[in-house]
């Protein structure tokens, strides 16, 4: 069995609660159920085919998802695939075990895309965003946590093998999304309870100074990332059963809160066409809702 480390191994050790239910008083939205693959779900992400793609590190696999909602095993793997996103090729790049790969989404074949740092084996990576440069911002958490800051982000510029330094003493960086005009990137400091203001390499601003941009409330903290097209961000909030929200300049917005059915365990999100598409990995399930 393999030893699990971070959000992982706390998130195992908690036994997959399931939610209490809903708030009285609170909103209500109408989410809808794409898909139920079971396992530890993460990282939505629209495939070329149009299918919806997701991993399982947990259980080492990568699933795709028809429009009929059945997942399918596009292939399993011990490297801990989570977080993902699609190159300009069509090609899925994935967080892993010791770096990045490169994935074919039709045929499954693995191509290594980072795997060491300044000559060191990088540690477990966890999520990543592509830029329009066709570059890769992508967290290393490694074993890091609260008391021990010495989680990493870097960035891999196009058709590089040597990833850049991009920010370090972080306590487990987590989810990552580069802003809508392409100036700065968030990171989801998990363990901190907060998201970080980073400028990108490509940075046009003159205020270019790294500060916390939102904290988030309840929960364990801040798991994947996304923006929608207004540059308003969502983030999945583990163990609250929610996802927050902010504005582009960090006023809070209401959450979204997952439907009493579902469980607490909100891993990732995707913003596409109106809709908020999330994980869920306590149930195993990818849940949508419009958005308003």
């Amino acid at each position: 069995m393999r030893a699990l480390s971070g959000p992982l191994l706390l998130l195992a050790a908690a036994g997959f609660p399931v939610a209490a239910g809903a708030t009285p008083g609170e909103p209500q939205q109408d989410w809808q159920q794409v898909a139920r693959c079971g396992g530890f779900l993460e990282a939505p992400t629209r495939l070329p085919s149009g299918d919806l793609a997701v991993s399982d590190p947990l259980n080492g696999r990568l699933l795709r998802i028809d429009p009929h909602g059945q997942c399918h095993e596009l292939l399993r793997s011990d490297d801990l695939p989570n977080g993902q996103a699609i190159d300009a090729d069509g090609n899925l790049i994935v967080a892993r075990r010791g770096g990045l790969m490169r994935v074919d989404p039709v045929t499954g074949t693995i191509t290594p895309l980072v795997e060491q740092f300044e000559g060191e084996p990088l540690d477990i990576a966890n999520d990543l965003s592509v830029d329009r440069h066709g570059g890769i911002y992508f967290t290393v958490p490694g074993r890091s946590n609260l008391l021990r800051p010495d989680g990493r982000v870097f960035y891999l510029p196009a058709g590089s093998r040597e990833p850049d330094l991009v920010a370090g003493g972080l306590a487990f960086p987590n989810g990552v999304a580069v802003a809508p005009d392409g100036n700065s990137i968030r990171v989801a400091e998990f363990a901190a309870k907060r998201i970080l203001w980073i400028p990108t390499r490509h940075s046009t601003l003159k205020f270019n100074v790294p500060h916390v941009f939102a904290h988030t409330v309840g929960g364990v903290g801040p798991d994947g990332l996304a923006f929608d097209a207004d540059g308003v961000l969502y983030a999945a909030n583990i163990e609250a059963g929610t996802v927050s929200r902010w504005t582009p300049a960090g006023a809070p917005l209401p959450d979204l809160k997952l439907p009493p059915e579902a469980g607490l365990l909100v891993t990732n999100v995707l913003v596409e066409d109106g809709w908020l598409y999330v994980t869920e990995a306590a149930q195993g399930v990818v849940w949508r809702v419009r958005l308003d």
